[in-house]
């Protein structure tokens, strides 16, 4: 298998800023991460324990002299080795001719030899291509820079974000995928403060997230209802996953707790590639109706100055089952919350050409279509006591979700001195969704659409900086102007009869006009940023006629500045402190507060400001990686909405704090041993309107989350993962009967992966909760009512194959 594209060195350190006792907790890291040794090394990585696999083996290679790209592809075809670099930098070099026996690190050396390149391992099966700089007479490797999409810079690196952002690889998520049966736990094992437990909306750190797939948002921020937006793409279709922690000012509103940005895959080779995987899981104790198959291939290759990705996927999805064989509470891909069976089919998209001096354009985009074949009504059980049930509802195949996105973008690095981004995209989700309710057929309808420009030009100014008689290479500031435009609307009506039942949300568009400024300043061993971004709202809502209906016209426009600063210090060449304030803000939700308003000048779009702060540390060696964070966030208006059934909602004015520690560690501690895992632990409180202060729920404030792991991996051809997720138990309510006040229980659940080179590619076997626990989740328990008081899936065991050929 081989890897290749933009090194993405991202230091998965989690960060954030609270409380007391996280201060003290990131003092203590700091102190811990100095006394560990310095295990990175110059040069070849001669001494690590990843590389001495390798020269146990030797391999029988016939390489041409060739662009080093192709070398380094077949080297990695012969080897198994997982190897990243830059296409960019690393295809200017004509790798010589290798011809005989050599182990994989001698024909790395033989290769990279007067390239100005060196590597260094990064796992067991996995080379990094870096560019060796000469400093006063010593090689050292310089970490080339990736785009990060929360600073709307395209040559920032990680090192220089002064908050958390962890991204995912591909070859990390597809090894999460066998024992992972959706995204979001995907996410939620690889990224501190994500919360998995709130269908519908998605949460870091206590308030929403952004959802982003090539930079296109997705979700529904007009009124949130599905919690689809992480399943408009398989898995399989995925390059990476970067989630950016806490408010982004740069990106403004709607990204309160941050951004989870999906990305799909692009050329990366000049010869004609093709990539397949085939999936089957399973429940072993109730196999039949549990069944889940796909199906994923892809084509791809860089011609010339233009490329191509084309990728597409059809799967069935089956029901979910409890340990005891009956139903479990399952996800329902329109509500979120229940079990459905369901075909779905996608397809990927990315076309980029390169116009040389005058930039570069690509085209990206996917598309999905899903069939819901048959859903299962909750029939709520006694809470703590009985659990409940669910009953078959058949749907056929009139019920369906259909979503797309496209995003054409420009890029040039020189435009008068000047790098320029420009970005135009839209999205589209529907769906129609057949239901009885007890009565008559009644058909939901719903459409969320998105268009919208960005711009981003980032104008050097070191010759200011020069000129001052200081010198602070890097020092840049970033501006534009981005329009986003998002349409909701959500009918409902009697089928039989075509006629409308009533209106979830009438037909409402909100446009929103944002300038912004971002300035980044390098100064030793220090790197600031600081900027804003001004926000200028307006909308409509169309005349709605019948039940639940609305006299059109403009809703109240409002303005919004937000402000950041943050500052970076390298403590040396491995460890680097940080701290951060931002701002974020997200509006109540419009097509709910519509749905209860007479007339359009009714609806209060009233945004939720929240006051953002992070403190942080991170390290990485050749084979250790650590981070810790601590967070405090507040704010003095809650973006939920009160609604008395009688007057229109209005925007809940309830202050809210969050706080708490976010950690992360990923250590080769040899050749076939490896650890690691995340942390989070978070805390919340709110203000009644009588003024008490009362602790948040579970929903919104999980208990104690943690994933290990542990790998061991025999040979290099063999590769095994114990993994163990735990939650701990949260109980800040007492006796409460109040909803979304009930308790939360500890649990543990045993997860085993295991991965086997066969042939020209990677067969993987997994087991999910592999003891069979019976538990419930967290919405179930933090409920505090019978409702969906049913328990979540028992083991599933999953089989893959996938190949590059």
């Amino acid at each position: 298998m081989r890897t290749t594209g933009d090194i993405q060195t991202a230091i998965q350190g989690d960060r954030r800023a609270g409380r007391a006792g996280w201060l003290s907790a990131t003092a203590l890291a700091l102190a811990l991460i100095q006394t560990q040794p310095v295990l990175a090394q110059e040069g070849a990585a001669q001494d690590d324990p990843a590389a001495v696999a390798q020269t146990e083996q030797t391999y029988s290679f016939d390489i041409s002299s060739q662009p080093l790209p192709q070398a380094l592809a077949e080297v990695s075809a012969v080897t198994g080795l997982q190897i990243l670099y830059s296409e960019a930098t690393a295809g200017e070099h004509i790798a010589p001719a290798l011809s005989g026996s050599f182990t994989a690190e001698q024909a790395l050396d033989r290769l990279v030899a007067g390239s100005g390149f060196q590597y260094r391992y990064t796992g067991a099966n996995a080379v990094t291509l870096t560019s060796a700089i000469t400093n006063n007479g010593e090689e050292q490797f310089q970490l080339e820079p990736i785009t990060v999409l929360g600073t709307r810079r395209a040559d920032v690196p990680l090192s220089n974000v002064p908050s958390s952002i962890t991204i995912v690889e591909r070859e990390e998520i597809q090894k999460e995928l066998a024992t992972a049966s959706r995204l979001q736990d995907v996410i939620a094992r690889r990224v501190p403060g994500f919360n998995p437990t709130s269908d519908g909306v998605r949460q870091i750190r206590g308030r929403t997230a952004q959802v982003f797939i090539n930079g296109v948002p997705t979700n529904e921020q007009l009124r949130a209802s599905s919690g689809s937006d992480l399943n408009r793409v398989s898995p399989d279709q995925l390059a990476g996953i970067e989630v950016a922690r806490g408010a982004n000012a740069a990106f403004g509103f709607g990204s309160p707790g941050g951004i989870i940005a999906l990305r799909t895959p692009r050329a990366e080779s000049e010869e004609l590639t093709l990539r397949t995987v085939v999936r089957e899981s399973f429940n072993p104790h109730r196999i039949g109706g549990s069944h889940r198959t796909s199906l994923y291939q892809s084509v791809s290759q860089i011609v010339g100055d233009f490329d191509f990705q084309l990728g597409g996927s059809i799967a069935y999805d089956g029901a979910e089952y409890a340990p005891d064989g009956d139903l479990a509470l399952g996800f329902d891909g329109i509500s979120g919350l229940g079990n459905a069976k369901e075909t779905v089919g996608n397809l990927d998209g990315s076309f980029g050409l390169d116009l040389a001096d005058f930039g570069r354009l690509r085209l990206t985009g996917t598309f999905q279509h899903v069939d819901f074949l048959e859903d299962y009504r909750i029939e709520p059980g006694v809470y703590r006591e009985t659990f409940g049930s669910q009953s078959e509802e058949p749907r056929g195949d009139q019920s369906f979700r259909q979503s797309y996105t496209l995003n054409l973008s420009y890029e040039n690095e020189d435009v008068l001195g000047q790098s320029v981004r420009l970005e135009a995209f839209t999205s589209k989700s529907e769906i129609e969704d057949f239901r009885t309710f007890g009565g008559p057929v009644i058909r939901d309808e719903q459409m969320n659409d998105y268009y919208g420009l960005r711009s981003a030009v980032t104008t050097p100014l070191d010759f200011v900086t020069d000129g001052l008689g200081f010198v602070m290479d890097g020092t840049a500031i970033t501006y534009g102007v981005d329009f986003l435009r998002n349409r909701f609307y959500r009918p409902r009506f009697d089928d039989d009869t075509d006629t409308l039942f009533d209106f979830i949300s009438p037909d409402v568009t909100l446009d929103s006009l944002a300038p912004y400024a971002q300035l980044d300043v390098s100064i030793g061993d220090f790197q600031l940023t600081g900027g804003l971004r001004h926000e200028r709202y307006s909308g409509e809502v169309e005349t709605a006629v019948g039940p639940g209906g609305i006299v059109g016209g403009d809703i109240r426009s409002f303005n919004l500045t937000l402000y950041n600063a943050g500052l970076v210090y390298f403590l040396d060449d491995n460890v680097d402190l940080y701290a951060t304030f931002s701002q974020g803000a997200e509006i109540s939700q419009l097509g709910r507060a519509a749905r209860s308003a007479a007339t359009a000048d009714q609806v209060d779009p009233q945004p939720a400001k929240s006051n953002q702060y992070e403190i942080g540390v991170r390290g990485d060696w050749d084979s250790l990686r650590v981070g810790l964070a601590g967070f405090y966030t507040e704010s003095d208006l809650l973006s939920a909405l009160r609604c008395d059934g009688f007057n229109p909602c209005t925007p809940l004015r309830e202050p809210r704090e969050f706080w708490g520690v976010e950690a992360s560690a990923d250590w080769r501690i040899a050749t076939q041993w490896g650890v690691g895992g995340v942390l989070t632990w978070q805390e919340g409180v709110r203000e009644t309107e009588s003024g008490d202060v009362r602790r948040i729920g579970s929903r919104e404030v999980p208990p104690v989350l943690v994933t290990a792991y542990l790998d061991y991996d025999p040979f290099p051809w063999w590769r095994n993962t114990l993994q163990l997720n735990y939650r701990g138990k949260r109980d800040p309510f007492g006796d409460s009967t109040a909803s979304r006040e009930g308790r939360v229980d500890d649990l543990l659940l045993v997860n085993l992966a295991a991965s086997f080179d066969v042939g020209p590619g990677a067969l993987q076997l997994g087991v999910e909760n592999l003891l069979n626990t019976e538990y419930t989740s967290i919405p179930a328990e933090g409920n505090n009512n019978g409702f969906l008081w049913i328990p979540d899936e028992g083991a599933r065991v999953s089989l893959s194959y996938s190949m590059e050929w």
